[in-house]
């Protein structure tokens, strides 16, 4: 049976869309490629979803990528939350699987700064029977430690699950951990496969086998 539902969160839960942050603050072609480059994009934005980045030194590492162009990067930097937002269809989602008695979980590549500054956004964390970012695990999707952490930390048996992400290449890490896997495509899409999947299995009763 599927007992559990783990959710990525950016382009699932919440948007994270910095295309259209860059839109809303009117830069120019050219900046906007500069500040994807420095920020983004960049190198110091994973390590930073990997927990890499001491604190307090996110904004002097994307500056050091690209220090000519300092001011631009400062304040693209300043509003940097802007780039989540929480989708309206999530809220109800999550209520609904709790009133079904399903245990949600959490498992999302997410630096610690930026949660920080969007926390409060994510208005569905209290729902949550467990989470896990990766600046936490110090583990990026698709890594197969990155399941095996929140697993092992939330005493998860991944036969019993299913993983929601629009990236495809994280949905293929959980299955090949033994998740069953949904890619995202859209907020009816995804409902219609998870209440499938769930009726499939609905009625086995075998023992699932947890991965130690």
């Amino acid at each position: 049976m599927i007992k559990n539902v783990i959710f990525d969160v950016g382009r699932v839960l919440a948007a994270y869309d910095y295309q259209s942050y860059l839109n809303r603050k009117n830069y120019s072609e050219e900046e906007q490629q500069i500040i994807k480059k420095a920020m983004f994009e960049s190198q110091t934005w994973l390590l930073a979803d990997r927990g890499e980045v001491p604190e307090g030194k996110l904004l002097e590492l994307f500056v050091n990528n690209d220090p000519d162009h300092e001011e631009l990067i400062r304040d693209a930097y300043e509003y940097m939350e802007e780039v989540i937002w929480l989708f309206p269809y999530t809220m109800q989602w999550v209520k609904d699987l709790k009133e079904q008695e399903y245990k949600i979980y959490v498992l999302s590549n997410y630096g610690e700064e930026l949660l920080t500054r969007t926390k409060s956004k994510l208005e569905f964390l209290p729902y949550m029977d467990g989470v896990v970012f990766s600046y936490e695990s110090h583990f990026l999707k698709p890594e197969a430690d990155s399941y095996h952490y929140l697993c092992r930390k939330y005493n998860i048996c991944p036969a019993d699950s299913v993983f929601l992400d629009d990236r495809p290449e994280n949905v293929e890490g959980a299955r090949a951990y033994g998740i069953h896997g949904i890619l995202f495509e859209s907020y009816g899409q995804a409902d219609q496969k998870l209440k499938e999947l769930i009726r499939l299995y609905e009625e086995d009763d075998r023992m699932s086998y947890c991965i130690e």
